[in-house]
């Protein structure tokens, strides 16, 4: 990515803001559905801004696999499908934290998805279709050094992942973090 629109390559200063909160992520019905879904005290989501023009080049690439790709419905989301960032977010809060109490309706998780959606995604209607087009760029990271992967864990697990979802027009990102794992009553 680069910082200029001329093309050459600069660095981004980010400015920690934290009076920024979710309202979505502090509702006391998602509080309560992350507690249940043994989530809760390890979601969690920071707002920085930045202060140069952000380029988008590439698309990072997203979980492929819901649950098992063998799967009598495993054809119902296309493959396309199943890389949207909203999608992602909904699997993950499907499938939990180590001890997670499973929702008997869908209600719950589209309702939690929803919302952090909105609240993490910026967008724009265009001026000339009309049509509502995302304006916010979404990254899967992970960090390496010489012992393997150190962020977002040294312990790779489907649900341990952070996300880096960048509003080029705000000039903030948002870092939605998960850590696989026992509750914050077990650490």
């Amino acid at each position: 990515m680069s910082a200029g629109d001329d093309g050459s390559e600069g660095r981004f200063a980010f400015r920690y803001l934290p009076q920024k909160t979710l309202p979505s992520l502090e509702s006391r019905d998602t509080q309560g559905r992350l507690r249940k879904w043994s989530m809760h005290g390890r979601i969690t989501v920071q707002a920085f801004s930045f202060d140069q023009h952000f380029k988008t080049y590439q698309k990072d690439e997203f979980v492929k696999v819901l649950l098992l790709e063998d799967s009598d419905h495993f054809d119902l989301f296309s493959q396309s499908n199943r890389e949207e960032f909203l999608f992602c977010l909904f699997k993950h809060l499907c499938l939990g934290g180590t001890l997670c109490q499973f929702e008997d309706v869908l209600g719950p998780y589209l309702e939690t998805t929803k919302a952090l959606y909105k609240d993490l995604v910026s967008v724009q209607k265009d001026p000339v279709t009309k049509e509502i087009i995302v304006t916010s760029t979404v990254f899967k990271v992970s960090a390496y050094d010489e012992n393997g992967m150190c962020y977002p864990s040294t312990k790779s697990h489907e649900q341990t992942f952070a996300y880096l979802i960048v509003d080029p027009l705000k000039r903030h990102v948002h870092v939605l973090y998960h850590s696989f794992g026992g509750s914050l009553f077990f650490n």
